[in-house]
C-alpha cells in the first residue's frame, strides 16, 4: 500500500517533543500533542494561541516555543500573522 499526502500523520507525544529530535512540528501534530482536532489547532494558531513561524507557505510550530507554552512560561515567539517591520 502506497501513502499519499492525505494519510493521517504518525502520532507525536509529549514526550517525543522533550526529546528535542525536531526543530519543529506542523500544526496538526502540535495538535495532537496539545488533544485538539487539527482545525481547532489552525484556529488557535491563527488567533497566536500557539507560536508559530510561516516559513514560506508553510505554517510550523516551533518545538522550543510549544514546550515553554505548555510549561506555562511566556512564549514570545512571533505568531503566523506577525509581519516584519520595514
Amino acid at each position: 500500500m502506497t501513502s499519499t499526502k492525505h494519510d493521517k500523520p504518525p502520532t507525536l507525544t509529549l514526550a517525543d517533543l522533550r526529546e528535542g529530535t525536531r526543530a519543529t512540528v506542523t500544526v496538526p501534530e502540535a495538535s495532537a500533542v496539545l488533544g485538539l482536532s487539527p482545525w481547532v489547532g489552525y484556529q488557535a494558531a491563527q488567533r497566536g494561541e500557539i507560536p508559530t513561524l510561516r516559513i514560506g507557505r508553510r505554517l510550523v510550530v516551533p518545538v522550543p516555543a510549544l514546550l515553554r507554552m505548555l510549561d506555562g512560561e511566556p512564549v514570545d515567539e512571533p505568531t503566523a500573522l506577525a509581519r516584519p517591520k520595514r
